[in-house]
């Protein structure tokens, strides 16, 4: 009775999921190899060919594939460190913990407004995401990882110390194996965000911002109001392979390294 109480509450969830996700991406694939939405006459490849040679999709996703490359590993080893430090130094501080939360919570446009007011002129766009981005989105992995920190069991630390291992030590072969799945997460969670920056790029640049910020999202925002369909499927068909490949990369390793763990 349970598990059927459980469906039904589910099930708007999954059906929104369905409708508005799912049914739409697998539909996009019509778009991407048909001519257009009218004859809808079979193209083959050509839309990928044409998109591989438009050069603002190639410098899109330049742009995009650096912000990620830069971000993610960035926001990663700072939420890793300061999580450390927080449980060592601050972990009865409570005020703490908040502060490094709060910009997560914080509007997109009251960050952008603080930001225009006091630092945009004074950095580069590409560095005024990146900030941006390690200021809204490491809070909230610095508070994933605290939550896997504090759950540890305490003995497998102790136990490293009698055996003599170092702190570093401690941490590279103890602490951060066992909050493996936690980090996995976390770097997902982090390559999601880094792609949202679209929102804050948007606000500060408008639609067609300087080269150096010029994101996929941007390429895509702009065909959409084209009605290029066929463009924009294609492009989201093959930037979502990407992505998939990347997580699915991650994942096997994290298992692996799991595995050696356990």
């Amino acid at each position: 009775m349970k598990k059927r109480t459980d469906i039904l509450f589910l099930l708007p969830s999954l059906a929104g999921f369905l409708t508005f996700f799912i049914v739409p991406f697998f539909y996009s694939f019509t778009y991407a190899f048909t001519e257009n939405a009218f004859t809808k006459k079979f193209v083959g490849f050509d839309n990928f060919a044409a998109l591989f040679g438009n050069d603002f999709f190639r410098l899109a996703m330049k742009n995009t594939g650096k912000f990620t490359l830069c971000a993610v590993p960035l926001t990663m080893v700072l939420s890793i460190l300061i999580a450390l430090l927080i449980v060592r130094y601050a972990a009865k501080l409570p005020f703490v913990k908040s502060a490094f939360f709060l910009p997560v919570i914080l509007p997109s446009a009251t960050i952008v407004m603080l930001w225009q007011a006091y630092v945009s002129d004074a950095v580069p766009p590409f560095s005024s995401l990146l900030l941006i981005y390690l200021w809204k989105y490491g809070g909230l992995n610095v508070m994933l990882i605290l939550t896997a920190l504090t759950g540890m069991s305490k003995d497998m630390l102790d136990a490293a110390k009698i055996d003599g291992a170092g702190l570093l030590r401690t941490t590279w072969h103890v602490t951060l194996p066992n909050i493996a799945p936690t980090l996995f997460f976390t770097f997902i969670l982090s390559v999601v965000n880094s792609l949202k920056i679209f929102r804050e790029s948007f606000l500060l640049y408008t639609n067609y911002p300087d080269e150096s910020v010029y994101m996929l999202q941007n390429y895509l925002n702009n065909h959409f109001q084209k009605l290029n369909y066929q463009n924009i499927s294609t492009a989201a068909i093959f930037f979502a392979v990407i992505v998939y490949t990347v997580v699915a990369v991650v994942f096997v390793a994290e298992k692996k390294w799991s595995e050696q763990i356990w």
